[in-house]
């Protein structure tokens, strides 16, 4: 019995070890690694880990992208177009749909919830940004922010392409300026990370 135990712990650990080696690493600038780098900047830098494009794939992606964007466009999208003229800044948050993240009671409180959405405001009124924007991929969860502020559809997809592309945890956000600058965090943040990427734009 003693054997046949020891046995079926080597044919799992075989396993595991064929799997590890069955994948390819790739860092956020799509230059190939190994396991141990690749879990090593998981576990202490800003990057999640997300499949790639070929099935085997696993791709690093920087959680705090920063860079220069086509502005009028995503303005455009969301019916910002006077805050564009004026040259207003502008904030979106993205809900990716329900998840284990954005389901937990500590994300789901109502009070927090809208403690939120009036530090959004505040950071929205303090540097003269357009009216924030919620944005959903999938709406199912949502119902916990009725009476605290409204979601609309992300239109055409156009911000899951551009910022958003795998469903990162909880919600994420990108701040925009009329120049085209942005910076955002990808997944679960701080609300008060808002704040920094609009001094920082």
């Amino acid at each position: 019995m003693k054997r046949i135990s020891i046995l079926v712990l080597g044919l799992i650990l075989l396993g595991f070890q064929g799997n590890l080696l069955a994948q390819s690493y790739f860092d956020e600038r799509s230059k190939r690694i190994l396991y141990p780098e690749y879990e090593e900047k998981i576990l202490n830098g800003p990057y999640f880990g997300v499949p790639g494009k070929q099935s085997g794939e696993m791709r690093l992606v920087n959680r705090m992208p920063v860079g220069l964007t086509d502005a009028r466009l995503f303005y455009e999208k969301v019916g910002k177009q006077a805050a564009f003229q004026a040259g207003q800044p502008l904030v979106v948050i993205f809900y990716p749909g329900k998840d284990e993240c954005n389901s937990a009671r500590s994300t789901s409180d109502p009070k927090t919830l809208k403690s939120d959405h009036l530090a959004v405001l505040r950071y929205v009124k303090k540097h003269g940004a357009a009216a924030p924007v919620y944005l959903y991929q999938q709406p199912h969860g949502l119902e916990k922010y009725e009476g605290i502020h409204g979601w609309i559809p992300d239109p055409e997809g156009v911000f899951a392409q551009q910022f958003f592309s795998f469903p990162y945890p909880c919600k994420s956000f990108v701040v925009i300026s009329p120049k085209g600058n942005y910076r955002a965090i990808l997944g679960e943040f701080p609300i008060s990370q808002i704040d920094v990427a609009f001094k920082k734009l």
